[in-house]
């Protein structure tokens, strides 16, 4: 067992980290103390997909310690959002300041939030005299373009009170390219007063080891891509030890759980096969050959050779 001294946070990421699948990897694995729900978002207006609508609906999240994030351009998107989530029972929502796509910065959302600080402020304000009976977090990057952005946001949302910061010490530009900066992260210990959270980069344990040498006193981190790579991450960051034996049974439990799932929800064996590969172009790294792997699943055509693919992935 666990002794659960570290606070895992899985990060919302959107197309791979649905309801499904946290449910699969909340029963298959757990380890994880918080789970990010991918974004809430206007589409074109006023639309929101019926997709981002179900992400959030309690009856797919009741097993769940889940929390709700929401990507805004305004205070009128931040408040109706907001709403749309309270309504629905949720009393913690995470404030999106981080996105580096352009499809959500070109609009003026996620990242592109770090380059404007006195309406954020502005917004902050409207949002806090409302007196919503509902926590908020923030997960933020370090700026657009210039890794400094993050020091005049950490200034204003100190004025409030949030439940944490979740801080990614790269910027959009970045993307995903590169080394987070750590050096970025220890300077904003000192400038936050809310607990910090640690995004970037954690994909094993030497990770953490190194990352706690640097931070000594820094218990909650958020993965996405390592998790997806290894499910059995949070497990293993909280100390667990599992034998080849016990980890190639669980992720063959895993994957047969979520392609069971996905048969039930999609139609079609082409939408089930799109996510499949979808969902392979992370999970063929915890295998020996990811490359070969991530080829068997590709060269599928139908589910009768997909699944013959996964017999020959497993038994190598």
């Amino acid at each position: 067992m666990t002794q659960n001294t570290e606070n895992i946070y899985q990060a919302p990421l959107q197309g791979f980290t649905d309801y499904t699948y946290r449910n699969v990897f909340h029963e298959v694995y757990g380890g994880v103390t918080k789970y990010f729900i991918p974004y809430l978002s206007y589409f074109k207006g006023k639309e929101i997909k019926k997709s981002l609508l179900r992400e959030i609906m309690p009856l797919n999240n009741k097993a769940l310690p889940v929390i709700p994030q929401v990507l805004f351009s305004d205070s009128n998107e931040l408040f109706e959002l907001v709403s749309i989530l309270m309504d629905n029972g949720y009393s913690e929502i995470n404030l999106n300041l981080g996105c580096p796509y352009p499809m959500a910065t070109n609009r003026g959302r996620g990242a592109a939030w770090l380059e404007k600080p006195a309406v954020l402020n502005e917004t902050l304000n409207e949002l806090f005299a409302k007196g919503l009976q509902s926590k908020f977090s923030v997960k933020m990057r370090a700026g657009m373009t210039n890794p400094t952005d993050a020091k005049a946001v950490f200034e204003i949302l100190n004025q409030f009170p949030f439940e944490e910061i979740i801080y990614h010490p790269r910027t959009a530009r970045q993307m995903y390219n590169g080394m987070a900066d750590r050096s970025l992260f220890a300077e904003a210990i000192p400038l936050v007063k809310h607990p910090l959270v640690y995004n970037g980069d954690l994909f094993s344990e030497s990770d953490l080891q190194d990352l706690k040498v640097l931070f000594p006193g820094q218990h909650s981190w958020m993965t996405g891509r390592g998790l997806l790579m290894d499910p059995s991450l949070a497990l293993r960051l909280n100390g667990l030890e599992m034998d080849e034996k016990l980890r190639k049974h669980k992720l063959k439990e895993f994957h047969d759980q979520l392609f069971e799932q996905y048969s039930e929800k999609l139609q079609g064996s082409g939408h089930l096969l799109t996510r499949m590969n979808q969902f392979w172009s992370y999970f063929c790294e915890s295998f020996e050959n990811p490359h070969k792997a991530m080829k068997l699943v590709k060269k599928s055509s139908n589910i009768l050779k997909y699944n013959a693919a996964v017999v020959e992935i497993f038994r190598s």
